[in-house]
């Protein structure tokens, strides 16, 4: 968890009860209990002032006969929406006034409204639609290129307590027993699936228990399609239609969200079902506490989402940002014991009401407690960029923490897929600095996992991916392995088998995963022997040596004189443990940070990895991220292909020694590129004295081995070198040129 947003109460105390707002723009409108509609303007923040400011501009009193109990804005028709005494009214966005009341939406319950550019006749066009529950019907209004259209009627069977478009010619709603599809202009309904706990998990593809699976109502039973083809039908159902006399549908592009300001009226507390949009033309189906995801056709988001989304709560409202899926409960107490991450993790007693959980990994980020009074709904404005939630009598702002802020939070706890998602999902990061900010990220975790986690075979794997030269990964080993690579901290086994692999203490450098178990699966969870943690880093990377000895050798025979590599170049700021320094990080002055858009030299072969600059617009629009723990580049450098094959094959010699000796023949008696000195120190420590007589052999040192075996066949202990016959042996492999020595040792 870390700190995604700051509360910021800018209404508190307001004489009349607030129902229902909406934001678009500078704007926000709230409707009030006695009808009237309050409009203030927003002042976002600048550089001398820090907190955005909220000024009432105008108040129309007797907006409605009653209280206003939904308010959407359709920005691009210029149109607002209100919903009061069970009837939907239109007005004008600008001047708020010309009135005209839909009549044949008496007994209006849900609104839900929505812009996109739809492919009409091969033509794009903007299109804005309204969609109106009332009674036992759906009511459709269509405006194209702000102009309007025309409006459409479809009878519902059953009443509809939550809907959103997924896309033009697509709807979905819910009922309080199942989520359905209505295509649009067919109107043609599809099933979904039923709307209960045990479905939900059902059709994410979560294994359920026995209880579960035998209460449940139905497993995953059709897919409806929108305008341009609807999902595939599941296996274990079938489709259901309501409405055979449709139109042919006009084929029509997912388009883009239409989300320039959603207006969101608080749940009723019955309303155990509910829809949320979220980015990336996605929307969020929740029964209770657990929400699964659909695409713009009516489709289970299945490989993006492999689980569906758990609150601890049930929700009564979500709003989401780029990043971020927001919910608001009515309660405020701790977590109740039969929410999943309160099964999965131990919740601590902090009151809250608002719950922000990162969209990509579903991970809870953060718990925020509105103290004033319990929210009713939650909207945002700006295309995401604004949250609002929304009290009786008080409205907070939602204020982002700065995304490198954020990021940096992260990486100092060890979650090194939480920032990857963090950056991918950001809109406050250029997309060209996505990629390199991505690539340093994952750096980063290899070496975590390598060091804090004991999982070399992802650490070897993560470098191989990055085209890391095999030094990165040495460097991280012991001395005796390393070498002179060796980094400050790794000069015994310690460094590799830190102590919160043995003993599980440092959670804060854990596995994320791991962090969520209680303390009793933590205990019982058997730790092994540092001997056998030693063993299997050095069979990992001993597989990975060999791997890459391969790619040397092929790069080699196809006569390349050099390989290309991404190397780790230190900044001017570089924290060399940066993934393993908290402290460090506290401090956020730009001073000891290190700048991502430094232009790199364009000597070291083919420059950055990472974002070439340019002076685009959207470039100057937008900071450039300044991260401490990122404060490296990584270059792709052409390194000589024998240099590279030196250090792998003297370190692949050295774990050998450790772990397979066998293998050292193998490796010494073919063409190698062992460093002579080197190796010749280590095998005559370990007394391996017919392996060093294959590299004197292999390096035409024959002179050498001639007189190891001399000295060996005097002293040893082996029958092996004992006597003349080793070196008469030996004589009788030296090729023809070497007829003089051959004389002399005779």
């Amino acid at each position: 968890m870390h700190n995604a947003f700051n509360i910021l109460p800018v209404l508190k105390q307001l004489p009349v009860r607030v129902e229902s707002a909406a934001a678009y723009s500078d704007r926000l409108l709230l409707g009030t209990a006695n009808g009237a509609l309050l409009v203030y303007r927003i002042t976002e923040p600048t550089g001398d002032r820090h907190q955005p400011q909220v000024t009432l501009v105008e108040t129309k009193k007797a907006f409605a006969r009653r209280s206003i109990e939904h308010l959407s804005v359709i920005k691009e028709a210029g149109v607002l929406v209100c919903l009061a005494d069970g009837l939907v009214t239109l007005y004008d966005l600008h001047t708020l006034s010309n009135a005209t009341p839909l009549a044949n939406t008496k007994g209006a319950s849900v609104v839900a409204a929505y812009t996109a550019v739809d492919h009409i006749d091969g033509i794009p066009t903007l299109v804005s639609k309204l969609a109106v529950h009332a009674k036992r019907k759906v009511v459709v209004l269509e405006w194209r290129d702000a102009e309007f259209y025309k409006s459409f009627e479809y009878s519902a069977a059953d009443k509809i307590t939550a809907m959103q478009f997924a896309s033009p010619n697509l709807l979905a709603l819910a009922t309080a027993r199942e989520f359905l599809t209505l295509q649009l202009p067919r109107g043609q309904w599809d099933d979904l699936f039923p709307a209960d706990t045990a479905s939900l998990r059902t059709v994410a593809g979560v294994s359920l228990s026995a209880s579960h699976a035998a209460g449940a109502d139905g497993g995953l039973r059709a897919g409806g399609g929108g305008g341009g083809g609807g999902p595939d039908q599941a296996a274990n159902g079938s489709a259901k239609s309501a409405a055979g006399n449709a139109a042919p549908t006009s084929t029509a592009s997912t388009g883009m969200w239409g989300s320039w300001a959603i207006g969101l009226s608080g749940s009723s507390n019955e309303n155990k079902t509910s829809i949320a949009r979220m980015p990336n033309e996605k929307l969020l189906l929740c029964h209770e506490d657990i929400g699964v995801f659909i695409n713009a056709a009516g489709k289970l988001c299945r490989r993006e989402y492999t689980e569906p989304m758990v609150f601890d709560r049930t929700p009564t409202g979500i709003t989401y940002t780029s990043s971020y899926a927001i919910a608001i409960s009515l309660e405020s107490g701790p977590a109740s014991a039969s929410s999943s991450d309160a099964r999965q993790q131990p919740r601590s007693q902090k009151k809250f009401n608002v719950e922000v959980r990162n969209i990509a990994t579903q991970a809870l980020v953060q718990s925020l407690h509105l103290a004033e009074e319990p929210p009713t709904s939650i909207l945002n404005g700006s295309g995401g960029k604004q949250v609002w939630a929304i009290g009786s009598h008080t409205v907070w702002r939602l204020m982002p923490v700065p995304i490198q802020q954020q990021v940096e939070e992260v990486l100092g706890a060890g979650q090194y897929d939480e920032a990857i998602s963090l950056v991918a999902q950001s809109d406050s990061i250029l997309e060209s600095e996505k990629h390199e900010l991505t690539i340093k990220i994952r750096w980063l975790r290899a070496r975590w996992l390598f060091r804090d986690q004991a999982k070399y075979e992802a650490a070897l794997d993560e470098f191989s991916d990055l085209d890391a030269t095999p030094t990165e990964a040495i460097a991280l080993c012991p001395e005796r392995i390393a070498g002179e690579l060796a980094e400050d901290d790794s000069s015994d086994d310690e460094s590799l088998l830190r102590e919160d692999i043995s003993s599980g203490s440092d959670q804060s450098r854990s596995d994320p995963a791991e962090l969520q178990q209680p303390e009793t699966q933590k205990a019982k969870k058997p730790q092994k022997p540092k001997q056998v943690i030693w063993k299997e880093a050095l069979y990992a990377l001993m597989r990975y040596l060999t791997e890459h000895r391969r790619v040397l050798q092929r790069a080699a025979t196809e006569g390349s004189r050099e390989h290309e590599y991404v190397v780790r170049v230190p900044g001017h700021d570089d924290d060399e443990d940066g993934d393993n320094d908290e402290d460090k990080s506290d401090n956020d002055s730009d001073s000891e940070r290190g700048s991502l858009d430094k232009p790199n030299s364009g000597s070291r072969g083919n420059g950055s990895v990472g974002r070439s600059r340019s002076n685009t617009v959207e470039e100057d629009s937008l900071p450039h991220v300044r991260l401490k723990r990122l404060a490296f580049s990584l270059e792709r450098m052409k390194i000589p292909v024998a240099a590279m094959a030196q250090v792998v094959d003297t370190t692949l010699l050295k774990v050998y020694l450790e772990c397979s000796p066998g293998l050292l023949g193998p490796l010494l008696r073919v063409k190698n590129h062992c460093d002579v000195e080197q190796s010749e120190g280590l095998l005559l420590e370990h007394k391996r004295f017919a392996e060093l007589v294959d590299l004197y052999h292999g390096k035409g040192l024959y002179r050498n081995a001639l007189q190891l075996l001399q000295s060996q066949g005097k002293s040893s202990q082996s029958t092996q070198m004992r006597g003349s016959y080793p070196v008469v042996r030996y004589l009788l492999r030296l090729p023809a040129d070497q007829f003089e020595l051959v004389l002399e040792y005779v």
